[in-house]
């Protein structure tokens, strides 16, 4: 896509000046008689807003709208954001990755940078798609169609994590980009603390003993690395009839596959439908990492590293609760992964699974 061409780092914008003036000057090919500005989204490193075009200026096949997104308002979750390069990992996706990667993303119409962190990301509204709701879950047909994305994804930069060009992607040979063990260790006690009356006896076992435990996690895998999503759940997804689009590449880093994979899978069902689908989804994400050319890397292979990662979700679940701005939604969202990882972790005796490579 040409958009990609268009980077404006010195134009960045706030959310009092989004509008007509600035959407001309970073993409003139839009010409609306006057733009409707809404927030959309439910991100908590980031903001996001529609601009909806409004008379009837629009040419043949151009949208009647774009989306935006922006850097949070909010200081913690600029910081977090700031610390971890999350921003410019995002936009340099966009520049870098996308255009090659085999993974489907919204179109990118314009980006930029700026020196603090600031950024900005004109994207695709991508048209007839309903975003993924992490609270609800996925149907077992949407889940298929992320385990082909995530396919696509890993197969696209299978093996390359050594080559200078992924430099900017490292954080590091541990098995969960972000999070060595002393980051978990002293999140949990914090988290343990503020959700003590919603947290039941499995939730707090297991944590406390993936906190004993977390060297045995955080020690890298005998695999080739890729680039990995890191956050690849249904909220970070757009669901349209004939289209997967996968959003929220601030996480964006080099890692091992099954990250993604069992995270996914553990944050999107209840334990009893994900018992049932998950052998069949694994199947269906090996087929195609083999179909987009990966060998080396069996079934079996697949089902050691899924169970070492059923604790991803954990790990992004008390961490995250406890980095980024504080909501009502983000503690029901937070506390419905941690269940669900937790319960993931205990039907594949993960702990265990520590516990002899600690």
């Amino acid at each position: 896509m040409e958009a990609f061409l268009q980077v404006h780092d010195d134009k960045i914008p706030t959310r009092a000046s989004l509008g007509l003036a600035w959407l001309r000057q970073v993409a003139p090919q839009f010409d609306p008689q006057s733009v409707a500005v809404s927030p959309i989204g439910t991100g908590q490193l980031a903001e996001t807003y529609r601009l909806a075009f409004e008379g009837d200026a629009a040419r043949d096949g151009e949208p009647r709208s774009v989306v935006c997104k922006i850097a949070s308002s909010d200081p913690s979750s600029r910081e977090i954001a700031g610390s971890w390069s999350l921003y410019q990992r995002e936009v340099r996706f966009y520049r870098e990755l996308a255009p090659t990667a085999l993974v489907d993303v919204p179109g990118v119409y314009a980006t930029g940078l700026a020196d603090d962190g600031s950024f900005f990301i004109l994207m695709e509204d991508v048209q007839g798609a309903k975003p993924g709701n992490q609270l609800t879950g996925m149907s077992v047909e949407d889940a298929r169609r992320a385990m082909l994305e995530a396919a696509r994804l890993h197969a696209s930069f299978w093996g390359r994590a050594e080559e200078p060009s992924f430099a900017w992607l490292e954080t590091g040979r541990i098995a969960q980009a972000f999070y060595p063990a002393e980051v978990f260790r002293q999140m949990w006690p914090g988290f343990r603390e503020r959700y003590m009356d919603m947290l039941s006896p499995d939730h707090v076992v297991t944590c406390d003993d993936f906190a004993e435990f977390y060297d045995g996690y955080y020690a890298p895998l005998d695999r080739p690395r890729c680039v990995v999503h890191n956050d690849f759940r249904a909220d970070n997804m757009l669901f349209a009839p004939d289209r997967l689009a996968v959003l929220d590449w601030q996480s964006v880093a080099l890692g091992f596959n099954a990250l993604d994979v069992a995270y996914v899978i553990g944050g999107g069902f209840d334990p009893d439908r994900r018992r049932a689908v998950e052998h069949s989804l694994l199947d269906t994400y090996h087929d195609e990492l083999l179909a987009r050319g990966v060998t080396g890397y069996g079934k079996q292979d697949l089902a050691q590293d899924y169970r070492h990662f059923t604790f991803a979700g954990i790990v992004v679940s008390v961490c995250a609760a406890m980095l980024v701005k504080r909501t009502e939604r983000g503690d029901r969202m937070f506390l419905s992964m941690l269940d669900r990882h937790v319960r993931h972790v205990r039907d594949c005796d993960g702990v265990e699974l520590l516990r002899e490579r600690a």
